[in-house]
């Protein structure tokens, strides 16, 4: 929030000890710190990425998406992003840019001559994944395959126990109908 002047600040040295303006002054400053409140959070609105609930429903409106109830705020504006994003050609480059900038940790590594990639991801989070696996489905071209590794990581200071079952697989063949 940007920081407001206090109207005590900006009022003339010859009303310094008149009893009225100083009470008019305790009046009207909250009053501008909310209207202050007001600008702020309708100018955030404008940007997808800082808008609350109120703002990535506007874009959700304007872009006709029918959000599920239940969705996270993050879920929401991942969708709302997605079909704001300008058409460019697709590079296994711009693709790795993409989910650097949607902070979805993984790699990919491409199997060109097999029609395949196949995606390491470290996260704990299960919507990064979902996000993941739609990104995928709407960048890749049709005839290639996907497989997603989900390696999940966690840090402990104390005893860690390692098992076998923290293992996520699967594969993509056939892109068609719904998501």
């Amino acid at each position: 929030m940007a920081e407001l002047m206090r109207l005590r600040d900006l009022r003339p040295d010859y009303y310094s000890d008149i009893y009225d303006m100083d009470v008019i002054l305790q009046v009207e400053q909250p009053l501008l710190d909310d209207l202050q409140t007001i600008i702020d959070k309708s100018k955030n609105n404008h940007f997808i990425v800082i808008a609350d609930e109120e703002g990535v429903s506007l874009f959700e409106d304007l872009l006709g998406i029918n959000h599920v109830i239940g969705q996270d705020l993050e879920t929401r504006r991942y969708n709302v992003i997605m079909r704001l994003l300008p058409p460019k050609p697709v590079t296994m480059v711009y693709l790795r840019e993409l989910l650097a900038a949607l902070n979805i940790n993984a790699e990919l590594i491409v199997d060109g001559h097999n029609f395949h990639v196949d995606v390491q991801a470290k996260t704990t989070d299960n919507t990064a994944m979902q996000r993941l696996t739609v990104l995928l489905k709407r960048f890749l071209p049709a005839n290639m395959t996907f497989t997603t590794f989900n390696f999940q990581t966690t840090s402990t200071n104390g005893v860690a126990n390692v098992g076998t079952d923290g293992l996520y697989s699967t594969t993509i063949s056939n892109k068609g109908g719904s998501e």
